[in-house]
């Protein structure tokens, strides 16, 4: 890797990744990959529901465009770490971009189906300029200008990029149910990459601007998840406009 990456969270040697022809991923390369692949699994449920449907009709164009944004991010960034020497990581980011097209492309093709938007301050023509300002100002390693300032961009917009849908539901009263699982998975799958950070970080990275994005995610997504696990566990109808 060239010298000016080497600061990169992904490619840092030893503890993300065993050295190549290794049988095994090392448990923090497995949480961040097993993030991305439960976000896929709950993109495809929303593609089938989409499908099934035919409408867009409670769903946040915002949020979609906003996951569109940091798959093609990361397909700048992820290329420059050893992240990619597991065939694994390939097949995700290429799973990853694809899908995120998929939705973008419905999103635009049944626009007319949904007249619902998230408040202008949480749609995407303004998250996106206020993730790139956070990821100019807080990312790893000291240099201003470099490759991390993506790397930030992506947790930042991915981070944020679930508020509108949030807004949405609330201003919805009651949350259809593919819809539910849908976003419920993508909670769970930016947990799982809390607990990747936080493995660094007692590995002795301490890339705590990247947690700090995923730890709010959680926060701001908690009493959603609350009663989405209530609905699993007792089932019936998902009111998310009842809950402060």
């Amino acid at each position: 890797l060239k010298a000016s990456l080497n600061s990169l969270p992904l490619p840092s040697s030893p503890p993300l990744l065993r050295p190549p022809g290794a049988l095994a991923l090392d448990m923090e390369v497995f949480l961040f990959l097993i993030g991305y692949y439960v976000h896929f699994g709950a993109s495809c449920l929303l593609i089938y529901k989409i499908w099934k449907y035919k409408s867009i009709y409670g769903l946040s164009v915002d949020t979609q465009a906003s996951y569109l944004l940091a798959a093609i991010s990361r397909c700048v960034w992820s290329l420059e770490t050893r992240l990619v020497e597991t065939k694994f990581a390939y097949l995700e980011l290429f799973l990853s971009t694809v899908v995120a097209c998929g939705l973008a492309f419905l999103c635009f093709q049944l626009y007319h189906t949904t007249s619902k938007h998230s408040t202008p301050f949480l749609r995407v023509y303004a998250t996106a300029p206020a993730c790139m300002v956070l990821a100019f100002f807080f990312h790893p390693g000291d240099d201003w200008f470099s490759m991390q300032i993506l790397v930030s961009y992506t947790m930042f917009q991915e981070a944020m990029g679930l508020l509108p849908q949030l807004w949405l539901m609330r201003k919805m009263h009651e949350v259809e149910a593919l819809t539910s699982h849908y976003v419920g998975l993508i909670v769970v799958a930016r947990f799982i990459r809390m607990l990747f950070w936080a493995k660094m970080y007692f590995l002795g990275e301490h890339f705590l601007q990247l947690l700090f994005a995923d730890v709010c995610h959680t926060l701001l997504s908690a009493d959603y998840m609350y009663l989405w696990f209530r609905k699993l566990q007792y089932g019936g109808r998902l009111i998310y406009s009842q809950s402060v």
